[in-house]
């Protein structure tokens, strides 16, 4: 069963990353056309459009992530009738949550002018225009919900490298028509047009793929719920939801309140960076949400004395890639984004930089946590972490916006997630899943952090004295790999999670090698 789960886990990462990888370089041509053709203006109001949909996904309330810890132990017994039950429980609450996105959407349509803090006149575009980019957003928004049920079986099954192919051949298929659109008409009409219908075809792709696996799905659309497993779901949704909205408050809040309070040209700057941060979250939300589902498995077969063994390994990793990347951020932000979109103009000063750099470090530092306490179905136990979290963030990004600007807003949120969220959430999973001393987590935790930031700002001073150019971008990474790669292994290469990733790197290398001579005889 471990190997199994090992092996699923390490399938459905490989496929997503690769995916990812291209998806990633296709997402930065095309935003660099974009920014190029139709301006900053443009960018910042696609930013400001986005965020305010994720608000709206709300509506969703968490139904995916407690219909997914609710399939995995009637997946792991073969129990087809409870897992249709289940499943078109979820079609019909997807099926409401479209509708109540598209009624919330229509009714914000009159509110975009308040949102908007610069004069509209002064803008490329009119209040109208506004309105109508909006519903066409809205619209891709609504399709993400139509078709989309599926999605939760196959990646509770382990089997997310699926969705992974599908959304990623999708979406770098489509971009490329959106780059096409925009050199030929540069028309923002069309760009979002491309993006709704892209939404909708991997959805159907996705639902035709599970109906063919899951073929039992159709066969038991009468199957209900009893009364007992609805109420369990309930209970986990109301957390979700507490959770989801703390997160939506938190991080998709910050451009809507850039927009109000500063103006459309922070915005559009923060969308940049933002657009980074989100796509290697993506990649490593690929590498942790292809655990969950197995993670899931482990906390349904083992006892928590190996669970605790593989969170150490999972930590392991967390801490390696929020070290890599805070490093990355602050050595390589100010020099790649001047060169991506051709204009220095596009780039914040340091500390406004190195503080969306550190608020990325501590959300990567949250996914080995946040993973297992999904897994794990501890949704109750902490409910009021994310609101608590959000009152504050959004109070403190307010209030500092009067007197340190963008830097201010983002920092607000920063403090709120790192004293309030990261300290209850590791006492939850430590109290109630893995049942251990949350102390030493929480020092260790401290730790990283603080060596992220000594070794980032390190980092930043060493590449801010080379020149700009390509050949010395790449130079820089160099430095920035090697800086974060070369002090973390050289601090943790004793630890019982390196031998053990160690091990695999060997054992696949092997693999290939017996490949390979078999291919050569």
């Amino acid at each position: 069963m471990t190997e199994n789960r090992t092996v699923k886990s390490i399938r459905n990462t490989s496929f997503g990353l690769i995916g990812m990888a291209l998806n990633l370089v296709v997402q930065f041509i095309t935003r660099s056309i974009f920014v190029v053709l139709l301006g900053k203006e443009y960018n910042g109001i696609n930013g400001l459009f986005a965020n305010i949909l994720q608000v709206l996904n709300l509506a969703e309330l968490g139904f995916a992530y407690a219909i997914a810890f609710a399939l995995y132990k009637p997946l792991n017994s073969g129990d087809e009738k409870k897992i249709s039950a289940i499943m078109n429980c979820l079609r019909k609450i997807y099926i409401i949550v479209a509708l109540v996105v598209a009624i919330s959407g229509a009714i914000c349509v009159p509110l975009l002018q308040y949102l908007i803090k610069d004069d509209i006149a002064s803008l490329p575009f009119n209040l109208t225009q506004i309105q109508i980019y909006f519903a066409i957003y809205l619209l891709n928004t609504v399709f993400s919900y139509l078709f989309t049920y599926k999605r939760t079986i196959i990646t509770a099954d382990q089997n997310s490298y699926i969705i992974s192919n599908v959304d990623n051949i999708s979406s770098i298929t489509l971009q490329f028509v959106q780059i096409g659109l925009l050199l030929i008409w540069k028309n923002y009409y069309a760009f979002l047009a491309v993006m709704a219908i892209r939404t909708l075809l991997s959805n159907i792709i996705i639902t035709v793929i599970a109906d063919k696996k899951y073929p039992y799905l159709n066969q038991n659309r009468q199957e209900k719920l009893s009364k007992e497993d609805w109420h369990d779901i309930v209970k986990n949704v109301e957390a979700m939801f507490c959770h989801k909205f703390g997160s939506v408050a938190i991080f998709s809040t910050i451009t809507i309140i850039i927009s109000a309070f500063i103006g459309v040209e922070d915005t559009s700057k923060y969308a940049n960076y933002i657009l980074i941060v989100n796509g290697i979250n993506a990649v490593i939300n690929i590498i942790f949400n292809s655990v969950t589902a197995s993670i899931g498995n482990l906390c349904v077969n083992e006892d928590e004395k190996y669970q605790y063994v593989v969170f150490k390994r999972i930590s392991y990793l967390s801490d390696f890639l929020a070290i890599f990347t805070v490093v990355c951020y602050m050595g390589l932000f100010n020099s790649f984004i001047p060169m991506w979109l051709q204009s220095s103009d596009y780039n914040f000063d340091f500390k406004t930089m190195a503080i969306i750099s550190v608020c990325a470090m501590i959300g990567t530092l949250r996914t080995a946590v946040g993973t297992f306490k999904n897994a794990e179905g501890l949704f109750v136990k902490d409910w009021y972490k994310s609101i608590v979290e959000a009152i504050v963030g959004i109070g403190l990004g307010i209030a500092l916006s009067y007197i340190l600007g963008t830097f201010g807003i983002i920092l607000g949120y920063t403090l709120s997630t790192l004293f309030i969220a990261v300290s209850i959430e590791n006492i939850v999973l430590f109290k109630y899943g893995l049942k251990t001393n949350v102390v030493p987590q929480i020092l260790h935790l401290c730790i990283v952090f603080i060596s992220g930031i000594v070794l980032g700002s390190l980092t930043y001073l060493i590449c801010s004295l080379l020149p700009a150019g390509v050949l010395w971008l790449i130079i820089k990474a160099l430095i920035c790999v090697i800086l974060s790669v070369g002090v973390f292994v050289l601090v943790t290469f004793k630890n019982g999670a390196f031998k053990y990733y160690l091990d695999i790197i060997k054992k696949i290398f092997l693999k290939l090698k017996r490949k390979i001579r078999k291919s050569a005889d």
